[in-house]
């Protein structure tokens, strides 16, 4: 590995030294990707935000910064995620476990993050150096009582601003979910979904 430029370490060291301001995700004014695929699933899809599976709070961790604490990860599934599903179903429901299924064909969805953390560098040619996040998560969605998923996302979105302050975490943070999202709509129409599920109960 290259050595890290002395004026990037020095960034690194002294984010380090500080707290950081935590991050708020209904403060947030998410951008939602625009997707390929036009048509919509007349299928209605029940996601389901299980707190025993993802809480809303979770913490930052790793190189370059102290730990953020990211508090709504339940609004991202219910306002952003439910908003970019919105364009590819024509009925879109985010809620509980204990809530009662719909009454014919429908398709459940799953939200999983398995971490957040932080990282030194640059996110390739062009891409200013500082300190930024990570998230690796996924997305499921299989037809109910279906033994296999219909279609499965599973990745890792990187944010597109460096945290360059201890109070520009929140910019930060944003730009890491709506690159989720973004990375998350292009796979949906890489993998063809709209013709897999369309065909569901046929």
């Amino acid at each position: 590995m290259r050595p890290l430029r002395p004026a990037l370490l020095a960034l690194g060291l002294t984010l380090a030294a500080c707290s950081m301001q935590p991050v708020h995700v209904s403060e947030m004014e998410t951008k939602i990707p625009q997707p390929g695929e036009l048509r919509r699933i007349e299928y209605p899809l029940f996601v389901i935000l299980d707190p025993a599976k993802l809480p809303d709070t979770m913490t930052v961790l790793g190189q370059g910064v102290k730990p953020i604490e990211v508090d709504g990860l339940h609004t991202f599934v219910e306002r952003d995620l439910q908003r970019t599903m919105t364009q590819l179903f024509t009925t879109v429901t985010v809620a509980p476990p204990s809530t009662p299924a719909p009454t014919g064909i429908f398709l459940t969805g799953e939200v999983l993050v398995n971490s957040l953390s932080s990282f030194v560098g640059t996110r390739g040619p062009g891409t200013p150096s500082g300190v930024y996040v990570r998230m690796q998560w996924s997305f499921r969605i299989r037809a109910y009582g279906a033994p296999a998923d219909a279609f499965i996302y599973q990745g890792t979105a990187e944010s597109t601003v460096p945290i360059t302050s201890t109070g520009s975490t929140q910019p930060a943070l944003q730009s890491l979910f709506e690159d989720a999202l973004r990375r998350l709509v292009s796979h949906y129409d890489a993998q063809k979904a709209y013709d897999r599920m369309s065909r569901i109960g046929a």
